[in-house]
């Protein structure tokens, strides 16, 4: 990046909020401690309604949208992590295609691409939150309501933002944005498991819950199958989010090996893993985030310019109706409908078409988006194989040259990652249709987080018991 722009980025980052380091490096304990605070403050601004807005009008909005950006319509937490997620990926996307040129092994590139994301963020707040009040999502407010409820919405995405780099900059574990998915997937799912909730079916929404209440009934526990009365919180669901759970961990530990050895020490050898889930969630995320806001921007075009469905034109890009008593709009047909799919089995049975053409989509998406991941990701075979060519590594029997180990590469890689596409994107749709908890996407996600949080913390465990191994990871 040229020294103009770069200059003019320095200086709106310095004037924005920033975390600094620990001057010291925390111990896991400490460092669990900073993540449960964080976790907590979260969770209580997903519970206090922002001032202005009328808290008895439901402020319900699709279950998957909610997962993505982990968010609660109505509270601080309305925008969720959904102004960081989309900037974050809109700046790598740049970084990675190279039309913003950054060298991100340089620290001072680094600390750029950390200012670009923050003002990526506040830009895509500001437009999200004038989306949200204008398109009358809160309800009809006064001009002076409208412009308090935008500056809350703003000051909470920065507040939320702060977390974010307070946990990745050694204060916490991990990043944020997935200690605050896996939180709101996990608290789907205990609700759906444990819920006191009496539903009007009669029965508890927790379906461990409502099993208990049923064994003494005459019907028994077979009116709890299928329950056509809530989204989640049936038996149905719970064997569908056990079975998910199992398949997933199961795919995080399959792996492709691929022989190398040193090329100087000839008794040095081993295997460079290729996972299943090569491009890991990447690609749901992606996927999700396209179609969550292909829904707001065409419920809000609906909202402003065809509340009737009378305009054929812009009919195609979504048809919505509001419930009774509420202000979220639910998409009845146009790319809308199709973008976001069923959302449980009664839906999808209803609309079998529907539900079709979301699984094509979710797949194609995933497909094409792994692919375009592995490019821009650095993990294409071209990277891999400069990798091991300077950490000193061939393949055995093998020229040590970049071309022919990237040829190899490539034979394992793409093919990898295209069956790996598929398995995420046929388990975050299909998943919906037999009333997993917390939706195949979050299911991935959730899964996929824990297993990083796993590895984080065996890897923190060692390097406190081992000094001298923390030293040759480079955590010291």
């Amino acid at each position: 990046m040229s020294e103009g722009p770069r200059r003019i980025i320095e200086g709106v980052a310095r004037a924005l909020p920033e975390v600094s380091k620990p001057i010291r490096k925390l111990t896991l304990g400490e460092r669990l401690v900073w993540t449960a605070l964080v976790l907590v403050l979260y969770e209580t601004m997903s519970s206090v309604a922002l001032y202005g807005v009328d808290v008895a009008t439901p402020q319900a909005s699709p279950l998957l949208l909610n997962i993505i950006f982990a968010s609660n319509i109505g509270t601080l937490t309305t925008l969720g992590i959904g102004p960081i997620v989309t900037g974050g990926l809109i700046l790598q996307l740049l970084v990675g295609s190279e039309i913003i040129r950054l060298d991100l092994k340089k620290s001072e590139d680094r600390a750029l691409f950390t200012a670009i994301s923050k003002i990526f963020t506040l830009v895509i707040a500001v437009f999200q939150g004038a989306a949200y009040v204008l398109a009358g999502y809160f309800g009809t407010l006064t001009t002076t309501a409208q412009a308090l409820v935008f500056v809350q919405l703003l000051f909470a995405t920065v507040i939320i933002m702060l977390m974010d780099e307070l946990v990745q900059k050694g204060w916490g574990l991990g990043s944020g944005i997935s200690l605050f998915i896996a939180a709101g997937v996990a608290g789907q799912i205990f609700s759906d498991l444990f819920s006191p909730i009496t539903l009007q079916d009669g029965y508890f929404h927790g379906i461990i819950l409502a099993m208990v209440q049923a064994a003494s009934s005459p019907e028994g526990i077979a009116p709890l199958f299928i329950r056509h009365v809530a989204q989640r919180g049936d038996i149905l669901g719970l064997l569908s989010t056990v079975a998910i759970i199992l398949l997933l961990l199961y795919a995080e530990g399959v792996r492709v090996h691929i022989p190398i050895s040193h090329s100087r020490f000839a008794g040095y050898r081993g295997s460079y893993p290729i996972k299943l889930l090569y491009v890991s969630n990447v690609p749901v995320i992606f996927a999700s985030t396209i179609f969550t806001n292909i829904y707001y921007l065409t419920s809000i075009i609906w909202s402003r310019y065809n509340q009737d469905n009378s305009n054929p034109f812009l009919n195609l890009l979504g048809t919505f109706r509001l419930e009774p008593e509420s202000t979220q709009p639910i998409p009845t047909g146009g790319l809308a409908y199709y973008a976001l799919g069923p959302n449980n089995f009664t839906q999808a049975t209803e609309d079998p078409l529907r539900a079709l053409a979301f699984v094509a989509l979710m797949v194609g998406f995933c497909v094409m988006l792994g692919r375009f991941w592995i490019t821009v990701g650095g993990l294409a075979p071209q990277r891999v194989a400069d990798q091991l060519i300077a950490s000193g590594m061939q393949v055995p029997g093998f020229r040590r040259s970049p071309a022919v180990i990237s040829a190899i590469l490539r034979r394992y890689i793409y093919t990898v990652s295209i069956i790996g596409s598929v398995i995420v994107g046929i388990l975050a749709s299909l998943a919906n249709y037999v009333n997993a908890f917390g939706t195949g996407t979050g299911l991935l996600l959730m899964i996929g987080i824990l297993y990083q949080y796993y590895q984080i913390l065996v890897r923190e465990r060692v390097a406190e018991m081992y000094p001298a191994i923390a030293k040759i990871m480079g955590e010291e």
